[in-house]
């Protein structure tokens, strides 16, 4: 629709501004050769003026007022670009953020894997080395019994505690005893 309106101002200005030039001259020559003979000094005088005046301006006023409409269709076109440039910007940022999102929660999904895998290594890892070690031990405590039953265990002795010896004011105290007044 403003395509259409454009392009019909576009005409109307176009045929204005060269509309004026010819009606310009054909008033001169009207003035001239068709006004009564009794009434030449009227149209040629300053009422005359000012009806060329007022006609004149009148026609500038119109071209000027489709200027201005044009432009401001045209900032109305230039103002929706803009906003169909900020609107498919903002639509490839969110495009951006929601890809960001997707490969972190990849990631992250990734890293998960690799941790419950390396999880599950570890404890299969720890399962074999506690059975190996209770092989070990198992072996070790066959071994221990078969000894033990050939030979006589001793029970070893505690050893006796020392007393500690007694603390006595002297042993404390520095210096000599305290001398009588007498």
């Amino acid at each position: 629709m403003a395509r259409v309106t454009r392009i019909a101002l576009d005409l109307t200005l176009e045929a204005c501004k060269t509309v004026k030039p010819a009606i310009g001259t054909a008033w001169q020559y009207a003035k001239t050769e068709m006004v009564p003979p009794l009434t030449v000094n009227f149209f040629h005088g300053p009422v005359g003026r000012d009806i060329e005046n007022a006609v004149s301006k009148a026609g500038d006023t119109g071209i000027a007022l489709i200027q201005k409409q044009i432009r401001q269709i045209e900032l109305e076109e230039a103002r929706q670009i803009k906003l169909r440039e900020a609107e498919a910007k903002a639509v490839a940022a969110k495009i951006k953020a929601e890809a960001k999102r997707k490969a972190e929660e990849a990631k992250r999904m990734e890293d998960e894997k690799f941790a419950k895998e390396a999880k599950a290594k570890q404890q299969a890892e720890a399962g074999k080395k506690a059975q190996a070690t209770q092989k070990v031990t198992a072996d070790a405590a066959k071994k221990s019994k078969t000894e033990t039953s050939s030979q006589k265990v001793v029970p070893k002795k505690k050893a006796a505690k020392r007393k500690a010896p007694k603390k006595n004011r002297r042993g404390e105290k520095k210096g000599s005893s305290p001398k009588s007044k007498n």
